[in-house]
């Protein structure tokens, strides 16, 4: 009759289920009935955990995008620190022919108390505009001088306890997801040079690197990042089609280990190499030691 279950088969799954595993459970007391259903909803939990950090590390190489212009904003971040990692970070992005048209927007992030990366930072974009002044590359109105130096939280200060470590590192990460959605106090309100979220992340080994990479890593992993700049390609009802570029927003990170690093990664380079789209080293003894994931493309520091 309509309505009514017909009792399940011998030999079919069901009826193994009813008469074997879901009578076995039953019977278990409460305790063990809650340890054995907890063990389950984590064997769940990890195991979407893993395939969706591994479908986000594992994306594939952006497509080729047009010059970074108004209507086809790119947003490049850039962590600076101390001992030698702002002058050599610099020394790298100074031999880009034009930074200002590869990128429209930049993005300095430094550790409090850290004044001289703040102040390198300001200089450089300084040289930028000099340097521009005496080419006959045009860069489009509103994106030459287009950047921000931007303060977080330090996530360990030197001498500090490792007691205290993870909660100077936890306010670090804080200040890092407002770096990296826009919000962070430092940061001018949105233009339309800027995307709301990095195209790529480029750090070289200060500690504050890694937690911005992992804060991107976790923004993608709750859904964030994406193709949310606004292109203008055709006329349509409004005047304008709404385009979406696949790649923009995206947070790829790119690792460049220090130019003294010989024979060894260093410990941020370590702890990141799994977790960036791209790590180059700049010796090649170091991709013999290191094998996959390790790229050499010459010395990048002049």
């Amino acid at each position: 009759m309509d309505g009514q279950h017909n009792p399940p088969e011998p030999g079919s799954l069901s009826y193994f289920w009813t008469t074997n595993f879901s009578d076995h459970f039953t019977s278990l007391p409460m305790a063990r009935q809650l340890i054995l259903l907890g063990l389950v909803i984590f064997f769940v939990l990890g195991n979407l955990t893993f395939f969706r950090l591994a479908t986000i590390l594992s994306r594939p190489q952006p497509s080729r995008r047009p010059r970074g212009s108004p209507s086809h904003p790119t947003y490049l971040l850039i962590v600076l620190g101390s001992g030698g990692h702002t002058a050599e970070m610099l020394n790298i992005l100074s031999q880009t022919p034009c930074l200002q048209l590869d990128f429209t927007h930049r993005t300095y992030v430094v550790s409090s108390g850290d004044d001289f990366s703040a102040l390198k930072a300001h200089e450089f974009e300084k040289q930028l505009l000099s340097d521009l002044s005496k080419t006959d590359i045009v860069i489009p109105e509103g994106t030459a001088s287009n950047y921000d130096v931007v303060t977080v939280r330090r996530a360990r200060r030197v001498h500090q306890s490792i007691m205290t470590t993870p909660f100077s590192s936890l306010a670090c990460l804080t200040d890092c997801f407002a770096v990296l959605t826009g919000s962070h106090r430092d940061i001018k309100p949105r233009r339309p040079s800027r995307n709301k979220y990095p195209d790529m992340i480029l750090t070289n080994g200060p500690g504050t690197g890694v937690i911005v990479v992992l804060a991107s890593i976790i923004l993608l992993f709750l859904g964030y990042g994406g193709p949310l700049t606004i292109q203008t390609s055709a006329s349509s009802k409004d005047g304008e089609q709404q385009d979406l570029h696949p790649d923009s927003g995206q947070m790829r990170c790119i690792f460049i280990e220090s130019w003294a690093r010989v024979k060894t990664l260093s410990l941020s380079g370590r702890l990141l190499k799994p977790l960036v789209s791209r790590y180059i080293v700049q010796w090649p003894e170091l991709v013999k030691l290191e094998g996959e994931r390790v790229e050499y493309i010459g010395p990048l520091v002049t």
